[in-house]
Protein backbone atom coordinates (compact mmCIF):
# COMPACT_ATOMS: atom_id res chain seq x y z
CA UNK A 1 0.00 0.00 0.00
CA UNK A 2 1.29 3.59 -0.67
CA UNK A 3 1.12 6.34 1.40
CA UNK A 4 2.07 9.91 2.80
CA UNK A 5 2.33 11.25 5.61
CA UNK A 6 2.35 14.94 6.85
CA UNK A 7 4.22 16.26 9.54
CA UNK A 8 3.25 19.52 11.55
CA UNK A 9 6.23 21.50 13.71
CA UNK A 10 5.36 21.40 17.34
CA UNK A 11 6.85 23.77 19.32
CA UNK A 12 9.85 21.40 20.72
CA UNK A 13 11.33 21.59 17.05
CA UNK A 14 10.14 18.01 16.88
CA UNK A 15 7.75 17.00 14.01
CA UNK A 16 4.59 15.08 14.63
CA UNK A 17 2.39 13.15 11.94
CA UNK A 18 -0.99 14.74 11.72
CA UNK A 19 -2.15 13.06 9.01
CA UNK A 20 -1.60 10.07 6.52
CA UNK A 21 -2.87 9.76 3.10
CA UNK A 22 -3.48 5.79 1.86
CA UNK A 23 -4.02 4.98 -1.05
CA UNK A 24 -6.53 2.07 -1.49
CA UNK A 25 -7.66 0.98 -5.10
CA UNK A 26 -7.73 4.20 -7.31
CA UNK A 27 -8.44 6.81 -4.80
CA UNK A 28 -6.65 8.08 -1.53
CA UNK A 29 -8.30 8.20 1.83
CA UNK A 30 -6.91 11.09 4.14
CA UNK A 31 -6.73 9.93 8.01
CA UNK A 32 -5.62 11.91 10.88
CA UNK A 33 -6.71 15.62 11.95
CA UNK A 34 -9.99 16.37 10.30
CA UNK A 35 -9.46 20.09 9.24
CA UNK A 36 -6.63 19.16 6.95
CA UNK A 37 -8.74 15.87 5.71
CA UNK A 38 -11.82 18.31 5.15
CA UNK A 39 -9.98 20.97 3.02
CA UNK A 40 -7.57 18.29 1.10
CA UNK A 41 -11.25 16.22 0.26
CA UNK A 42 -13.17 19.46 -0.37
CA UNK A 43 -9.97 22.09 -1.87
CA UNK A 44 -8.20 19.73 -3.16
CA UNK A 45 -4.47 20.73 -4.11
CA UNK A 46 -2.77 22.24 -6.81
CA UNK A 47 -1.11 19.76 -9.77
CA UNK A 48 2.31 21.44 -9.94
CA UNK A 49 2.90 19.48 -13.39
CA UNK A 50 -0.04 21.52 -14.72
CA UNK A 51 0.42 24.64 -16.49
CA UNK A 52 -3.14 25.78 -16.10
CA UNK A 53 -2.77 25.52 -12.47
CA UNK A 54 -5.28 22.24 -12.60
CA UNK A 55 -6.23 20.71 -8.92
CA UNK A 56 -5.82 17.24 -7.95
CA UNK A 57 -8.14 15.30 -5.56
CA UNK A 58 -7.76 12.30 -3.23
CA UNK A 59 -9.96 10.47 -6.49
CA UNK A 60 -7.06 10.97 -8.55
CA UNK A 61 -4.82 8.49 -6.84
CA UNK A 62 -1.30 8.20 -7.17
CA UNK A 63 -0.78 11.71 -8.83
CA UNK A 64 -2.26 13.40 -5.52
CA UNK A 65 0.02 11.45 -3.41
CA UNK A 66 3.03 12.61 -5.82
CA UNK A 67 2.11 15.96 -5.37
CA UNK A 68 1.67 16.24 -1.67
CA UNK A 69 5.13 16.65 -1.69
CA UNK A 70 5.16 20.08 -3.47
CA UNK A 71 1.75 21.78 -1.56
CA UNK A 72 3.06 21.28 1.68
CA UNK A 73 6.39 22.09 1.91
CA UNK A 74 7.63 24.50 4.46
CA UNK A 75 8.90 25.13 7.79
CA UNK A 76 5.69 24.55 9.77
CA UNK A 77 4.36 21.92 7.81
CA UNK A 78 5.26 19.48 5.40
CA UNK A 79 4.57 15.73 3.12
CA UNK A 80 7.24 12.83 2.79
CA UNK A 81 7.82 11.13 -0.42
CA UNK A 82 5.26 8.18 -1.52
CA UNK A 83 6.06 5.28 1.31
CA UNK A 84 4.98 1.35 0.32
CA UNK A 85 4.38 -0.61 3.31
Amino acid sequence: MKFVEIYRLQSDGTQKVIAECKQIDSTVEVIGDPMLAMQLNHDGIIDYTSKENKKLFPADGEKFLDQLKHYFKSGYINASDIKEK
